[in-house]
């Protein structure tokens, strides 16, 4: 008996094997389950979150609180869009480097809990190095941190992925695209609001206004009466941030919604997924300009950097004197 065709496109369909797509948390896979991921079909996410003080308003963990929500709408977005693929969720490694603080070289700051650049860079390499043994070939960092060497270690372990093993690791916040979309939102303050908030470097208008949006009970109550502390260029931002009394912020926290907040993260989220997305499909991610090429054409954050770089090797020297002296067991 010869079948119609509609009907037998119906049961072609039906015998075809689904291509299912997972979110999987490795913490919660045992040795067989890991050993089964399609390494050509797995991303995994590697996901920081940055103990750095964020003013009176805002908690420590503010970074982390960002991570944590992109990371969760990454892998979401990248398993829709691409049937077949598996995000393998790591737990977040909640340290990282050269808090904001350090803008106007104060190294001490309550709220800020950082590690030195060279020992992100070795941990992230590690955790690399690990996955690469074992066959993954698609890794992607959320670590939404904006500290130039703190992005550089982590671009750094990037780069040694793929050199060592061919595969593709990239630090999504070390990208200018996926900036973008958190600064194209901004794009829509108004004067009055460009004025208020200046240079808006660390914990201004647009961080609280994301706190207010993804995590509102974690805002001081008192945010409006916050008074604007800010700059309107790189030198004069700077600058404050040296005075007495900084209250560890530039911007203006005071103005902050949930509705900006929702603006930025639909615009940061989307160009997030959107990039990785790309770079899954086969685009070379050294094709994307990075923000750390940018940030070191800045003199001032040239000069951040050589201060940080003096203050993680004279951690080291420390350490390896103290190292040297203790005795022997």
């Amino acid at each position: 008996m010869k079948l119609p065709l509609g009907l037998l496109v119906v049961l072609s369909l039906a015998a075809a094997p689904a291509q299912t797509s997972h979110v999987l948390n490795v913490a919660d896979l045992n040795t067989r389950q890991i050993q089964t991921l399609d390494r050509a079909h797995t991303v995994v996410i590697l996901q920081g979150g940055m103990l750095e003080e964020h003013g009176p308003y805002l908690p420590a963990f503010t970074d982390g609180v960002l991570s944590d929500r992109l990371t969760k709408e990454l892998a979401a977005g990248i398993v829709k869009q691409r049937p077949g693929w598996t995000a393998l969720v790591f737990p977040p490694v909640s340290a990282g480097a050269s808090g904001s603080n350090e803008i106007g070289r104060q190294f001490v700051f309550p709220g800020t809990y950082a590690m030195r650049p060279s020992t992100l860079r070795a941990a992230f390499v590690d955790l690399a190095s690990e996955l690469g043994e074992q066959g993954f070939r698609h890794i992607m960092v959320v670590h939404v941190h904006g500290s130039p060497l703190h992005i550089g270690a982590l671009d750094d372990a990037g780069d040694f992925f793929h050199d060592t093993y061919g595969g593709t690791m990239v630090n999504l916040w070390g990208l200018m695209p996926v900036l973008g979309g958190w600064g194209g939102a901004m794009s829509n303050m108004t004067p009055t609001e460009k004025a208020a908030d200046g240079l808006s470097l660390h914990g201004g208008m647009d961080e609280h206004s994301l706190m207010l949006y993804l995590r509102p009970d974690l805002v001081a109550k008192d945010f409006k009466q916050a008074k604007s502390v800010n700059g309107a260029n790189y030198d004069e931002a700077f600058a404050t941030a040296r005075k007495d009394g900084w209250p560890g912020y530039l911007g203006a926290p005071q103005l902050a919604t949930a509705a900006f907040g929702k603006r930025i993260w639909n615009g940061f989220s989307a160009a997030t997924v959107k990039t990785a997305v790309e770079i899954l499909d086969g685009k070379d991610p050294s094709t994307y300009p990075r923000y750390l090429t940018y940030l070191k054409t800045l003199p001032l954050y040239r000069e951040w950097i050589d201060s940080a770089n003096t203050r993680d090797a004279d951690a080291a020297a420390r350490l390896n004197a103290w190292l040297a002296k203790r005795p022997r067991s």
